[in-house]
C-alpha cells in the first residue's frame, strides 16, 4: 500500500548547510514529501548544538537527539524512503550510506557546489600547503576523530561486512588526510544510488571520481541563481559600470586560510587582501571582498580588515555590488560562475601566496577570463578585454555552462530524483 507521505532524512556534518535543503522543501510538499534534516554537529562542529531546532519549516536533529552516536537507530526511528547527502567523502557520511546500502533506502548525493572550478583532472597535488597551519587544523579535529568519527565508521564496516579492501580503503584514507592528500579517486561506500550536479561541466568529475554510469547523475541547475537573486534577464547582460561611480573590483574568496592552504595563518591572509587592494587603489580601483561564510576565522579576518579600507559584502549586497564592479578576482569556487554568467571580466588569483593555485576548464575556457599573475596588472589586462572580447564567444560559452533553465525550478528536479528513486523502490 502506498503511503499518503514519503519521508526523507537530509544527512549532514552540521547545520551551516541548512540553506541547501530549505529551498527544496516547496517542491517536497507538492509531492508530498516532508524533509528531516538529522546531523552530527554535536560531534565538533557545533559542539554546543540544541538536540532540536527550526529554521522555518526545516525541523533540525542533532545524533545526540537519538540517544547516541547510532546511525541505525536513526534510520530504525525515521524510516526514511530516501536520504539526501551534499557530500558523501567523509567517514561519517561513507558510515550512513554503508547502513542505507544494506537496508536498501535509495541515496542522493546532491552536489553543494561546482567541482569543475577546480582543476580536478591533474595528477599531482596543486595545492600549498602551509605545514604548521594545516596541523593546527588537523589537531583541532583530533577530538572528534577518536571519540566519534572513527568509532562510527569501524563499527559501520563491521555490521555492513565490509571486506578486506574496504578496510585497507580505511587505513589508506587515514595516512591520506593526516598529510593532507586529497583523494584521487573516490572510496566504494562513498557513491550513492544517483548523483545530481548543477550543470554538465560536473557530469565528467561524478562519474570518474565516484564511478556513476552517465544515466545515474542528472543536471539539475546551479541554485546561487536563487540564492543570489540572480535571473534569467541578468545572464549575460553586465555592462561596464558608469563613469560618474567609483571604479570597484570584487575579491571573491574560498576559506583557504581556515583549513591550512596556502597561507601560514589568518593575518597572513588578511595582509594579501591588504596588498591587493594597495595595488588596486593606485590603479584606480576600490576592493570589496566576499568572504566564504562559515569559515571558523571568519571573525578574525573582518577584525584585520577594519582600518583597510576594504568593504566586505553581505550575501544581501553580492548581487547588486557585483553588477556595479568592473571586474572580480576569483578564487576556484563556485560563486566565482555568477560573474561569469553575468559576462563580466573575471581575474583568476595566481599572484602572491596563490601563485600555484589550480583552476579548472570551466573558468578557463570562459573567453573573459585571465590569469592574475601580478595584481599590478589589472588595469592592463581590463583594457585589454575592452578591447578584443569576442560577443558572440561569451554568448555560447554561457549557453554551455549555465545550466537548465529557469533557474528557479532547480529545486523541482531534485525532487523529481528523489520521487523516480522511491518509487522503484517501492
Amino acid at each position: 500500500m502506498e503511503k499518503d507521505t514519503n519521508k526523507i532524512i537530509a544527512f549532514d556534518s552540521w547545520t551551516g548547510g541548512s540553506n541547501h535543503f530549505r529551498r527544496l522543501l516547496p517542491a517536497l510538499a507538492e509531492r508530498k514529501m516532508e524533509l528531516l534534516l538529522v546531523h552530527i554537529a554535536s560531534w565538533g562542529n557545533e559542539p554546543n548544538c540544541p538536540k532540536e531546532q527550526q529554521i522555518g519549516d526545516l525541523i533540525m536533529r542533532d545524533i545526540s537527539y537519538y540517544g547516541g552516536d547510532s546511525f541505525e537507530r536513526v534510520l530504525d526511528i525515521e524510516q526514511p524512503d530516501a536520504v539526501l547527502l551534499l557530500s558523501t567523502d567523509t567517514f561519517a557520511h561513507r558510515a550512513f550510506i554503508r547502513y542505507c546500502t544494506q537496508r536498501s533506502i535509495p541515496s542522493l548525493n546532491l552536489y553543494h557546489g561546482l567541482v569543475n572550478v577546480q582543476d580536478t583532472e591533474d595528477e599531482s597535488d596543486g595545492y600549498s600547503t602551509s605545514r604548521k597551519a594545516y596541523v593546527i587544523y588537523v589537531v583541532s579535529k583530533l577530538g572528534k576523530l577518536f571519540r566519534h568519527t572513527f568509532p562510527c565508521y569501524i563499527k559501520s564496516l563491521i555490521k555492513t561486512n565490509g571486506n578486506l579492501k574496504d578496510w585497507v580503503r580505511f587505513i589508506d584514507d587515514i595516512f591520506s588526510m593526516a598529510r593532507g592528500l586529497p583523494s584521487k579517486r573516490a572510496a566504494k561506500d562513498t557513491k550513492t544510488d544517483k548523483c545530481a550536479v548543477y550543470v554538465n561541466a560536473d557530469v565528467e568529475h561524478a562519474m570518474r571520481f565516484y564511478g556513476f554510469i552517465k544515466e545515474d547523475v542528472v543536471v539539475v541547475g546551479n541554485p546561487d541563481f536563487l540564492h543570489f537573486g540572480l535571473n534569467q534577464e541578468m545572464i549575460g547582460n553586465w555592462v561596464i559600470p558608469s563613469k560618474d561611480i567609483d571604479k570597484t573590483i570584487m575579491y571573491i574568496e574560498t576559506g583557504y586560510s581556515s583549513v591550512g592552504l596556502f597561507y601560514s595563518g589568518t593575518q597572513d591572509f588578511s595582509d594579501h587582501l591588504i596588498t591587493t587592494s594597495y595595488s588596486l587603489l593606485q590603479q584606480g580601483y576600490r576592493l570589496c571582498v566576499k568572504l566564504k561564510p562559515h569559515q571558523a576565522n571568519i571573525q578574525l579576518i573582518e577584525k584585520n580588515l577594519q582600518k583597510s579600507g576594504i568593504e566586505l559584502i553581505t550575501n544581501e549586497q553580492f548581487l547588486t555590488k557585483l553588477m556595479d564592479c568592473s571586474a572580480c578576482i576569483v578564487e576556484a569556487s563556485t560563486l566565482a560562475m555568477l560573474p561569469t554568467l553575468v559576462g563580466m571580466p573575471s581575474l583568476l588569483a595566481n599572484y602572491g601566496k596563490l601563485k600555484v593555485l589550480p583552476f579548472g576548464k570551466v573558468l578557463t575556457s570562459y573567453p573573459r577570463s585571465y590569469m592574475l599573475r601580478e595584481i599590478s596588472d589589472v588595469a592592463k589586462i581590463l583594457l585589454k578585454d575592452q578591447q578584443t572580447f569576442d560577443k558572440d564567444e561569451l554568448k555560447a560559452w554561457i549557453d554551455l555552462n549555465v545550466g537548465p533553465l529557469p533557474p528557479d525550478k532547480m529545486p523541482n528536479r531534485v525532487v523529481d530524483i528523489l520521487a523516480e528513486m522511491i518509487s522503484k523502490k517501492n
